[in-house]
């Protein structure tokens, strides 16, 4: 019995270690090894798990040393050693990131969103980059914000055009996308920002180029509308007449407008493009059309343009009036002009009427000096000459000279 007993537990000895020994190489799979050359060298600071590269750095951490491991996102030997390098050179320049975990997608969007900052940009940036933020939190919120790869927005990217959305509006979303991830990379969330590209757009439409008589009938067609009635008439000449974009000359109060020194202020509550307040001088016919709106204007208003709304409050003012002009340029068969074309209209009447570049730059609120009004409306500038130099007469009759094709040769007369 003893002899028996005997052999059988040496065979349960030697099988034990048999027994786990699947365990031991499963677990030494994951486990990380030194990462070694072409020469089979230690390559320092380089470490390997599971195909994939880790730098591994001594940093000091609540008072003492610590080793802490980054992941890389390299596929060779070559960029983990440059990954590396560059981490050594962030670790001293203490701009290593924070260990711990990083906030997901969606809890990163939310701190961003409600962050002081952007309380400085206007509501509507605001507005846009809320909305934008959210269908990528229904896209990826789950995900942790230092694995928003250049894949992930490429597949947001694909989703957004099969669902019928343009290339140039899935660039706005991917510009406020960049925001938040600049944002990451200061609170230390990230080391880098991801690398992707905006979406090629196909070229923007040549914008028309209104007539005197076109902006005539835009105008009655508005003073038809039953709905806006003048104030779409008046809003309309407002802008031929200065230039303004849409949202300044809403934004407008009555207060602005200095009828003593002829100018308009525009921008002084910093909602400008540029959050920069500019002033305009009168023109005749602005200034007859400033005089007429405030004859007829409500006292109790400071508003230019004050809501419409039926039992609504006098001291807010109107939001948009896109709907109606919807309606009135298809009445006046300009289906496709916009309010941003009467900014053009000014801006063209303008250089054909020989105002320097730099005066027109600064009604319009540019900061380049006139170099985008040449730009875009140089080759104006060129057919007014053209046509004033066409009806240039010295009151002297010149006659050209005749060209004899026996002599091959010019003959004056």
């Amino acid at each position: 019995m003893e002899a028996s007993a005997t052999p059988r537990n040496t065979r349960s000895a030697h099988a034990a270690p048999a027994s786990h020994a699947p365990l031991d190489r499963k677990a030494h799979k994951g486990s990380f090894s030194q990462a070694r050359d072409s020469r089979n060298r230690r390559v320092p600071f380089l470490w390997v798990r599971n195909g994939k590269y880790y730098a591994q750095l001594w940093v000091e951490q609540n008072g003492r040393k610590t080793a802490r491991r980054f992941p890389l996102k390299t596929d060779s030997l070559a960029q983990a050693k440059e990954a590396v390098e560059k981490l050594r050179q962030d670790r001293r320049l203490e701009k290593l990131p924070p260990p711990g975990r990083k906030p997901l997608l969606a809890d990163a969007i939310a701190e961003y969103l409600a962050s002081p900052i952007r309380a400085e940009r206007r509501d509507t940036t605001r507005y846009k980059d809320k909305a934008s933020l959210n269908r990528f939190l229904n896209f990826a919120g789950n995900i942790r914000i230092d694995r928003i790869t250049p894949s992930i927005v490429r597949g947001y990217s694909e989703q957004r055009l099969a669902g019928g959305t343009s290339p140039r509006t899935v660039n706005l979303d991917l510009i406020s996308l960049r925001g938040l991830l600049k944002r990451a990379v200061e609170d230390g969330h990230l080391r880098e920002l991801p690398c992707f590209k905006a979406l090629r757009c196909p070229p923007s439409p040549k914008r028309i180029l209104l007539t005197p008589s076109q902006l005539q009938s835009l105008i009655d067609a508005a003073k038809e509308n039953p709905v806006t009635g003048s104030q779409l008439a008046d809003f309309l000449q407002l802008l031929a007449f200065s230039g303004m974009r849409e949202q300044e000359a809403l934004r407008l109060r009555w207060d602005d407008v200095d009828f003593e020194v002829r100018q308009i202020h525009i921008g002084r509550d910093g909602q400008t493009k540029n959050h920069q307040a500019r002033t305009l001088e009168f023109n005749v016919q602005l200034e007859a059309l400033l005089v007429a709106m405030r004859h007829r204007s409500a006292p109790d208003s400071p508003w230019l343009f004050p809501s419409a709304k039926r039992g609504g409050d006098r001291q807010n003012r109107t939001l948009t009036l896109r709907r109606g002009f919807e309606l009135t340029r298809c009445r006046a068969g300009l289906p496709n002009a916009g309010f941003h074309d009467l900014r053009h209209y000014f801006c063209s009447l303008c250089v054909m009427n020989g105002i320097d570049f730099m005066t027109i730059a600064s009604w319009l609120g540019h900061k380049d000096g006139g170099i985008l009004v040449g730009k875009v409306y140089g080759h104006l500038l060129d057919e007014h000459r053209r046509q004033a130099a066409d009806r240039l007469n010295f009151g002297i009759r010149v006659l050209p000279p005749t060209f004899d094709r026996r002599n091959a040769s010019f003959a004056t007369a």
